[in-house]
């Protein structure tokens, strides 16, 4: 499970329609500023991973709520919290938690900034219009700007009436390919700030590795 929160954390193709650059900046511009006017959001996702090379193909759920560059995950029996200066990651099955400085800059991707992250460095595209459980569908591919990054292509699909991010699909470069599919995603919703910080009271007999 620790590989597929890395694979988060560091967390998220030809076009068959040639339509310039500039158009998917716009909508990328567009996309971001709309998740940006929230005060915090909820997201409940599929995440699945696929890798022929390995043969494997298995499937998470999860859900993440974001107030602005705080945030909290629970995927597959643990919990990462973060308050933007420590980080908590609690392990259900065996009622630990690790504690760390956050240094956002060690990983690919910021949890924090998922929704708002793809209008800076990235080179964009505009892709095919798809539809998908009844809704129209936009694809952007992107290309990251940095060639270490352990990805090559991130396509996102957004809704087409309201500049939601429905599904993203990164392709990473050792063949596997990550899916997080949004299954509900609610915006301002009230949080306090100690919902972000992890309180050992909570959690009757729990072991602390403070590693800071």
């Amino acid at each position: 499970m620790k590989k597929y929160l890395l694979i988060i954390l560091s967390v998220l193709t030809l076009s068959s329609i040639a339509q310039s650059s500039k158009e998917s900046d716009l909508l990328i511009n567009k996309i971001s500023k709309r998740y940006k006017k929230f005060s915090s959001i909820k997201a409940d996702f599929t995440y699945n991973i696929e890798s022929k090379a390995e043969k494997i193909s298995e499937k998470q759920k999860g859900n993440i709520v974001i107030k602005g560059n705080k945030f909290r995950l629970d995927i597959a029996g643990q919990t990462i919290i973060c308050d933007n200066k420590t980080q908590w990651t609690y392990s259900k099955e065996i009622n630990e938690v690790n504690i760390q400085n956050y240094k956002p800059k060690e990983g690919i991707m910021k949890l924090d900034d998922i929704f708002t992250m793809y209008n800076k460095g990235f080179v964009s595209k505009m892709g095919e219009n798809v539809k998908e459980s009844g809704r129209d569908l936009t694809v952007i591919e992107l290309a990251p700007k940095d060639k270490k990054k352990n990805y090559f292509k991130i396509k996102l699909y957004v809704e087409k009436n309201n500049q939601q991010i429905i599904k993203t699909v990164i392709f990473d470069k050792n063949g596997s390919v990550h899916t997080y599919s949004i299954t509900n995603q609610i915006p301002n919703i009230k949080f306090d700030d100690g919902y972000f910080t992890f309180n050992p009271k909570k959690y009757p007999n729990v072991e602390i590795n403070d590693m800071r």
